[in-house]
């Protein structure tokens, strides 16, 4: 038999979690827990995944949920059949799944072998039960997901800190209330921050400290979950790759070029980089076009899923190509622009229908010249509207030729 007390603190009479500092994402969670659908949270390890359901536990709790009617289980270390999981859980706690109310939450789903056929049993059968479910590799889950599950479960990503959360977990979130007497400390502090995406990590006073706790993420995914989740021959060259891009945030994909470097095919460089944005280490952009297909076919760039992933493994003194890493980190951009006169645009925003370009300009004084490409790209598609992130302090707006431009501060900028 299992032991799931082990797993389950919360059925100690009077126990809570005790993870008093909140991410962003926690109010959304807690806004879907009456509703039918299964919760679906993926990212990167160590984000704090974990510690959001233990949060959404503690909420439970707060509604006066009786603390056997809430179950937790991971298979991070230990890999159960469902059938057998729950039958556990109904011998120990004596609660009936059938007819009681029950919160199920399971952690790092995508270790159970064909998660989604045995949850969607469960689901369709028992619509008293409802599942919570998080997970370590964004495609792999994704697919299944909507492939089994699809209109039965809600998915959210977790992203690495934005800083204001940053800021929050380390006790100074003031600054940003009143950025104009804290100018020097926030600088200061974002520096720090790019290197600091990871909770654990935003108290840490030594660089040293960081690389190791950072690098020991990066090699459990490349040389533990990465493997046990698709046939890779060579993790070594999935190393190599971060490494490189680590180097160069932002670098143009030429497959041919790295692939000779590596001296591996073009074509296992591309299946392994698309490993490496399923196990969202790696985020892709495509060459912005009206037309979204012609889009995938063009160019394409490169970044890691976190700026800390850069620091670690290399010392950077271009910050701006940290600030772009960490920009992209924390948004779902998919596109940048490059015409081929080689004019270029950092990001292409398209939201609620709406595309607008983004340039990344790290420094508080941004100047005449850096409206340019910004005009060309809104001229060609014919639109009013772009936007600045700088390390201003404040955001202002100003009207360039037949256009407004945003002129936003980097440290206001959020997850989304």
């Amino acid at each position: 038999m299992i032991n799931l007390l082990k797993f389950n603190r919360h059925w100690d009479e009077g126990f809570r979690y005790d993870f008093p500092q909140k991410r962003k994402l926690l109010k959304t969670l807690e806004q879907h827990i009456a509703t039918r659908q299964i919760i679906e949270l993926a990212g990167l390890r160590r984000l704090g995944k974990t510690t959001l359901f233990f949060q959404l536990i503690n909420s439970l709790l707060s509604q006066k949920i009786e603390p056997y009617n809430i179950w937790y289980f991971t298979f991070d270390e230990q890999k159960y059949e469902l059938d057998e999981l729950l039958t556990d859980f109904r011998q120990q706690t004596k609660k009936d799944y059938k007819n009681e109310k029950i919160y199920i939450f399971l952690d790092e789903i995508q270790k159970l072998k064909d998660f989604q056929s045995q949850i969607k049993i469960y689901y369709d059968l028992y619509p008293n039960l409802k599942f919570f479910i998080s997970g370590s590799t964004s495609l792999f889950i994704k697919k299944r997901t909507q492939e089994s599950l699809a209109g039965r479960l809600f998915s959210f990503t977790l992203k690495p800190l934005d800083f204001e959360e940053y800021l929050n977990f380390r006790n100074k979130g003031k600054y940003l209330n009143l950025p104009e007497m804290f100018q020097d400390e926030i600088t200061g502090e974002y520096k720090h921050y790019l290197s600091r995406q990871f909770v654990e990590t935003v108290n840490f006073s030594e660089d040293i400290l960081i690389k190791k706790y950072v690098t020991g993420i990066m090699k459990k995914i490349i040389y533990e979950d990465i493997p046990a989740a698709f046939p890779v021959d060579n993790p070594e060259i999935l190393y190599a790759i971060v490494n490189i891009i680590a180097e160069h945030p932002g670098m143009y994909l030429h497959y041919d070029n790295l692939a000779n470097d590596l001296k591996i095919s073009a074509k296992t460089l591309s299946r392994y980089i698309s490993i490496l944005e399923q196990a969202y280490l790696v985020n892709i952009l495509y060459n912005y076009s009206a037309n979204h297909l012609t889009s995938e076919k063009k160019m394409k760039r490169i970044y890691l899923s976190s700026s800390s992933f850069c620091t670690a493994l290399h010392d950077f003194n271009q910050v701006g190509l940290l600030v772009e890493n960490a920009v992209i980190s924390l948004k779902s951009y998919k596109f940048f622009w490059r015409d081929v006169y080689k004019h270029e645009v950092d990001f292409i925003d398209i939201a609620n229908k709406e595309v607008i370009p983004v340039e990344i300009k790290y420094r508080s004084k941004v100047r005449k010249e850096d409206y340019n490409n910004l005009y060309l790209f809104t001229k060609k598609f014919n639109l009013k509207k772009a936007i600045i992130l700088s390390n201003s302090i404040g955001n202002s707006s100003i009207d360039y030729k037949d256009i407004k431009i945003e002129i936003q501060s980097v440290f206001s900028f959020s997850a989304s």
